[in-house]
């Protein structure tokens, strides 16, 4: 084969070959046909119906290819979502697929990391230098691996859980993770017993029925218009008209903030401040729904104060084991609660009590009346720089609602110190409201068909198998034992995994595969990032697109599959849908099929965890390893017809999709009251799926949690029993200052805050020009009042920085941030990785070179501070040097069509 040497100048360029390039290489003879499934006679146009993946929603979408060659794309109709809207990041699809600036072969670095220099090398090449390096990490310590994914880019997220347990162990990390989404998505069903409440992961059900509707719907640092658009955002905006109010909470003036009854521009970093004022509010004028908390919350339990636990009833010898403990009003004592309830007697829910000689016991009631006692209305607003009136308006707003009423919370509160206290404050309000599992709620206990819309599961996700993760592993995982929340996405703590780079304690990484967009681009404070991670020995980066990443850190570089040339399903409420590999450009490869082919190469080389995850019988629910993408999609039609009762093939998924398992109503409805239906393997209360059965707003799961690994008392997954953290987690939420306060940094006095725009998903599509050209530089959004402070006007350029670091954004002065607010997306710039410093591609507007990733961290989940911090803001002589910006700059990224050509599937076999 010939070898092509690459220099910085011509990486883009080169990286970018046409069709004809490639023939003239000699690779021509090695393509495959088309697949069948999406192939059309010559000059007909085929219509294919596919799942959208350019961010996380999976909008059901109508692909229209001829010649092999992607010509439209436009919404379906048929998807209970999205009901036929496509938004501009799908409709952008085609530019993305056929940009120039594709990565279209595997190519190893022949310089020094940083110089930009490659060359080119065939995909069994890549495979066998990945192998023979895991194979000698292997044979050191396992737990020396370290993989991650996330940050946009159609990334296969439980994929990765499944090759660390074929390899034997190692870290796993997301720059999201414990800043996006975990904090949410493990806390809230484990006090609720039901689902999270985050529209834009598509767990909110009930917005999508229309036939009855919420009374009110608060959206807590959530904007569904803007993240979640054709679905979430597209269902609210029909929910207000037909009747539902809405509260926005968000520092920023959204559309959705625009179109509700109540908008609360809270100071960034507050919002538990925020929730136990409304918590106060509604106990002190006793709004909340007093039969549903004593019947169905763990309130009215008492508390063994010296555990902080809630006793059950043996510890006082009162009883079993399972019950635990009311004090009794008509007994004036301590007694023996069963599940659901005992109607001989009568729970004081208010009070504290002497259990037994000299030990006094609170309700838990009583503990969370205490716990918000300070949080007065003024002081509420106070703090959170909002309106004592509006604050009081919201309350009564959702509590008019209720209990046909909801709270989304959004990715706001994931992003600073206090990401688990924000789930327990909204799972509080929902309980003390009895907003749950009943009509218009959002939280229900309905479960989607997929998990978090993956399901290329791991090993152990359904039980101990094999292939399980040892205890070794588990207790290994960096920064797991003190933040024990990560383990229920089974992953690394960033900084500590950063801290054993530079430390080589408790021990050294020494190679890093990374499977998505632009980590410089997403992780807290990267330029320490970076110096961290250039102390690995070897790193894989797997991507669509060259990135700084690629750039700064990698020795190899694998071209992945933009979402129309991979297959895959996606569960939109009642109805699946399926993704369908439309066509094949260059050597490209769907990463799963590229963590399979490693597997198999590992298996060759005789590691025997490797050789265990191609065979059912080690590998549980979960399935064994495939070695082909038609194996692969054996696996997902598997999946995906299961859940209509049937065993349907590849083919016949693509004949029968989308279609409903069942009725939307159905879907929507069989979870109203399903606590209270019978279950009949024990004749009572289904109740919730918690340790009581009960929702849980006393949060004693938290506390187990951060003693052992999980709220049951074991870690989740495995089972195992692992150490206490440093610190216990507390059952309620207290309210923490930000440790960079503008209430008393006067260098930095304004607060910064983020959130998502439109146009771009994650680290995603910064280079894609119709979406440049809308939205080409970050906007720096400032208060007039502000800007008259500081001295710049709309249009300008500025420089927002603070002790980490300083960028640049263009002036928008706008009354959609209070005073003292900041506002700036992150944000990197493609155009720059061809200039004589790439490096300044992530650097000159990116809002991670300024965030935090040092402590204060949650204790629960190890969140770092992306929003909530200080800063100043100066004015800027101009824009950044290079940076494009006009509507004509972009035309070299327009697409070049490229051929069918089998993709990397052609040209290597496992």
């Amino acid at each position: 084969m010939e070898k092509t040497t690459l220099t910085r100048r011509s990486f883009v360029k080169t990286a970018a070959a046409a069709t004809a390039a490639v023939a003239a290489a000699g690779y021509g003879s090695n393509f495959v046909a088309v697949d069948p499934a999406a192939a059309a006679s010559a000059d007909e146009e085929s219509v294919v119906c596919s799942s959208c993946r350019a961010c996380i929603s999976n909008c059901g979408v109508k692909v229209h290819v001829k010649n092999g060659r992607v010509l439209k794309i436009e919404g379906d109709e048929r998807d209970p979502m999205s009901k036929g809207r496509v938004c501009a990041k799908g409709l952008a699809a085609i530019q993305a697929l056929y940009n120039p600036n594709r990565m279209k072969y595997p190519f190893k670095r022949v310089g020094e990391r940083g110089e930009n220099k490659w060359e080119r090398i065939t995909w069994k090449e890549a495979i066998d230098t990945i192998a023979d390096n895991l194979m000698e990490i292997y044979n050191k310590d396992p737990m020396k691996l370290v993989i991650s994914t996330g940050g946009g880019g159609n990334p296969q997220f439980f994929g990765l859980h499944r090759f660390l347990q074929a390899f034997g162990g190692g870290n796993f990390f997301e720059p999201g993770c414990a800043q996006c989404y975990l904090p949410r998505m493990c806390t809230q069903p484990m006090l609720n017993g039901c689902n999270d409440t985050s529209i834009s992961d598509s767990t909110v059900g009930e917005i999508y029925y229309t036939k009855t509707i919420p009374q009110c719907l608060v959206m807590w640092g959530a904007d569904p218009s803007q993240s979640h658009m054709t679905s979430g955002g597209r269902a609210v905006n029909e929910l207000r008209l037909m009747g539902t109010k809405t509260v926005v909470i968000d520092p920023r003036f959204t559309p959705d903030a625009a179109k509700a009854d109540v908008w609360l521009p809270i100071r960034p970093g507050t919002d538990i401040a925020m929730m136990n004022g409304w918590i106060k509010y509604i106990i002190d004028n006793k709004l909340y729904d007093n039969d549903f908390v004593m019947k169905w919350t763990n309130l009215p339990y008492l508390i063994n104060e010296s555990t902080m636990l809630l006793y059950h009833a043996n510890e006082l010898g009162l009883g079993d084991a399972a019950d635990y403990v009311v004090w009794d009003q008509k007994t004036n004592s301590p007694k023996a609660m069963p599940f659901p309830w005992d109607d001989n007697l009568s729970p004081v829910l208010d009070g504290q009590f002497e259990v037994t000689a000299g030990v006094k016991s609170r309700t838990a009631f009583r503990a969370l009346v205490e716990n918000v006692a300070e949080w007065t209305l003024d002081k509420t607003a106070e703090i959170t720089w909002c309106e004592k009136e509006s604050i009081e308006e919201a309350i009564k707003l959702y509590v008019a609602g209720s209990p046909h009423a909801g709270i989304g919370i959004g990715v706001a509160t994931d992003q600073y110190e206090q990401s688990a206290q924000a789930p327990e404050g909204v799972t509080i309000i929902e309980a003390l409201m009895g907003n749950v599992c009943h009509q218009g709620n959002t939280i229900q206990s309905r479960k989607n068909q997929s998990l978090g819309t993956y399901f290329l599961f791991p090993f152990n996700l359904f039980g101990p198998t094999p292939l399980s993760p040892s205890y070794e592993v588990v207790s290994r995982r960096l920064g797991a034992l003190e933040h024990k929340g990560l383990g229920y996405w089974m992953a690394s703590h960033i900084p500590t995994i950063m801290e054993a780079m530079n430390t080589g304690q408790p021990y050294q990484p020494e190679m890093w595969i990374d499977r998505s967009g632009n980590k410089l681009a997403v992780v807290g404070n990267s330029p320490t990032f970076l110096e961290a991670m250039k102390k690995m020995k070897f790193i894989v980066h797997m991507y669509m697109y060259p990135t700084t990443t690629s750039v700064e850190l990698a020795d190899l570089i694998l071209p992945t599959a933009e979402w129309l040339e991979t297959a895959y399903g996606a569960d939109r409420c009642n109805v699946w849908f399926i993704r369908r590999d439309v066509v094949h450009t260059f050597e490209h490869v769907d990463e799963t099929l590229i963590w399979s082919w490693i597997v198999s190469a590992l298996a060759d080389r005789g590691h025997k965890e490797a050789q265990m995850a191609f065979k059912a019988e080690n590998c549980g629910q979960a399935g064994p390893y495939w070695k082909t993408y038609d194996e692969y999609k054996g696996y997902l039609a598997a999946f995906m017809s299961h859940s209509f009762g049937e065993s349907w093939t590849w083919d016949e998924c693509c004949e029968k999709l989308p279609a409903e398992f069942t009725t939307l109503d159905n879907w929507i409805t069989s979870t109203y009251e399903s606590y209270e239906k019978i279950d009949p393997t024990t004749g009572k209360p289904a109740g919730f799926g918690t340790n009581s059965k009960k929702v849980e707003p006393y949060a004693e799961a938290m506390t187990i949690m951060g003693r052992t690994g999980g709220s049951t008392g074991k870690s989740f997954w495995d089972g195992y029993a692992l150490p206490p953290a440093s610190v216990d987690y507390l059952p309620l939420p207290k309210y923490v200052e930000p440790a960079e306060s503008p209430l008393t940094d006067k260098e930095h006095p304004y607060v910064l805050t983020e959130g998502r725009v439109p146009f771009y998903h994650h680290g995603t599509l910064r280079n894609v020009p119709w979406l440049r050209e809308i939205y080409p530089a970050p906007q720096t959004w400032i208060n007039p009042v502000t800007a008259a402070e500081i001295g710049v006007e709309e249009g300008d350029w500025c420089y927002v920085e603070n002790k980490r670091g300083k960028i640049r954004g263009q002036v928008h002065v706008t009354e959609g941030v209070a005073p003292k607010v900041i506002y700036q997306e992150r944000f990197w710039n493609p155009e720059l990785l061809d200039s004589d410093d790439p490096s300044r591609a992530w650097k000159e507007m990116n809002i991670n070179i300024i965030t935090k990733n040092d402590a204060p961290y949650n204790p629960e989940f190890g969140t770092y501070t992306l929003r909530g911090f200080t800063v100043k803001v100066t004015k800027a002589e101009g824009a950044p040097e290079g940076i494009w910006y006009e509507p004509t700059d972009f035309t070299p990224w327009l697409p070049e069509i490229t051929d069918e050509t089998g993709g990397g599937y052609a040209v290597y076999d496992a």
